[in-house]
């Protein structure tokens, strides 16, 4: 599979991953939440897909960020939704750390 495929994949199922736990949820604030860090992850999907070279090196940064909140979701409770975010997320963020990867992935 190609990265960008992959990355992108990442990025939109994680999209909907956190539209979802938001819906779940049902409070306005849990809705609002959610959707914004859904959205974050909808936008970083879109512009690694366009090739955009800011998007593509904060991608790291934003992986980052959900390894370590899957990491802290997994200390106040270990439940399979925040395994497979810390796992998924720690997978991609070894990807985007080689880069060459970062380089195709900038190429529209």
């Amino acid at each position: 599979m190609r990265p960008k495929v992959a990355i992108v994949s990442f990025f939109s199922l994680l999209a909907l991953f956190f539209y979802g736990i938001g819906l779940i949820g049902g409070d306005p604030s849990d809705i609002a939440g959610y959707g914004l860090i859904g959205t974050v992850h909808l936008a970083f999907a879109i512009g690694i897909h366009r090739g955009h070279e800011t998007i593509v090196d904060l991608s790291a940064y934003l992986a980052l960020l959900d390894m370590l909140f899957g990491l802290l979701w997994i200390m106040v409770g270990l439940s399979l939704p925040a395994f497979t975010l810390t796992l998924l997320s720690a997978l991609v963020l070894v990807v985007l750390a080689d880069e060459d990867v970062r380089t195709e992935l900038k190429m529209g």
